[in-house]
């Protein structure tokens, strides 16, 4: 079964409490989030552990997360349980002389026929990052202007 493996970062001047604040306000996440992923809250909760949303990227076939553990203002782990992938994300922060550094780690398996045959044509990993990229820079400007 194809796989994607990626790990996008940035760093974003601020305090980690800023980041922190902007990565768990999970329903607010379409207000940085690219519409090309179209992003939709499938429930949330207020202790975070549990919330889920589903993503259909680019208009194409989607996928759904869970939020399944967290490291308060040190990385929220997500389970991607359901379309397209599964397998599990992590955004992770570390804060150094107010500068911190954001990444967002998957390693997923293409359960999709159609997605995993388009695997041998094009690097959906690239895909990922290609689009993470346009998500961290949200995140940047959500953070900065908050």
């Amino acid at each position: 079964m194809p796989h994607i493996k990626a790990n996008d970062e940035t760093t974003i001047k601020a305090s980690i409490d800023d980041v922190w604040k902007v990565l768990v306000d999970i329903p607010r996440y379409s207000k940085w989030w690219p519409r090309v992923v179209n992003l939709k809250i499938l429930k949330f909760n207020e202790r975070i552990i549990g919330t889920q949303f589903k993503a259909s990227p680019l208009g194409g076939k989607s996928f759904a997360c869970r939020v399944i553990s967290f490291i308060p203002k040190r990385e929220i782990k997500l389970e991607y349980y359901e379309g397209i992938y599964r397998g599990e994300g992590v955004w992770k922060i570390e804060s150094k002389n107010n500068l911190v550094n954001v990444s967002y780690k998957v390693e997923l398996k293409i359960v999709d026929k159609s997605i995993a045959l388009l695997s041998k044509i094009i690097s959906i990993s690239k895909l990922h990052s290609m689009i993470f990229k346009r998500i961290l820079n949200g995140l940047s400007q959500q953070v900065k202007s908050e």
